[in-house]
């Protein structure tokens, strides 16, 4: 294969593999730090109405459509399958923290990368939970809400 052929091969190569991903504004850019501290106030938002049993307050963050990944076996619950487990007061949730968290933004859409510490009290027995968290948020009539949240153990040590 001649050289001219192959380095337009190559730049072809990188040029197709470019625009294969979703682009998105520079995270320094003003609209898209903006975005990305709005959508940190709405989770941190979310975590206090669970901390707090608030289903309303939950309610109000969540899509109608919302789908709840369950890290314990996988099942997908709705929104209306979750918000009753937000208000159970009778498994108290004593730690519910956040950390390492990272928001990648992608126009209307965004999606937080974290991981996740649990402590609850659950049928009268402690569980503690500790694992990696996504969830995405989209922009929707001028506010953000949840659409998906899916979490996943690390492994026992």
């Amino acid at each position: 294969m001649d050289h001219m052929r192959r380095e337009f091969l190559i730049i072809m190569f990188i040029a197709v593999s470019l625009n294969a991903f979703p682009q998105s504004p520079p995270l320094g850019s003003s609209n898209s730090t903006e975005k990305a501290t709005e959508v940190k106030l709405q989770e941190e938002a979310l975590r206090q109405a669970e901390l707090r049993y608030d289903v309303h307050a939950a309610d109000a963050l969540l899509s109608k459509d919302f789908v709840l990944t369950a890290a314990s076996d996988g099942s997908l619950r709705s929104k209306s399958e979750f918000l009753p487990m937000i208000g159970d007061k009778s498994d108290p949730l004593e730690v519910l923290e956040y950390g390492g968290m990272q928001i990648r933004i992608y126009g209307d859409t965004a999606v937080v990368l974290s991981t996740i510490h649990e402590k609850a009290d659950y049928g009268g027995k402690p569980v503690e939970f500790r694992g990696r968290r996504t969830a995405v948020w989209v922009q929707q009539n001028k506010r953000w809400v949840c659409v998906t949240i899916h979490a996943s153990s690390f492994p026992p040590k």
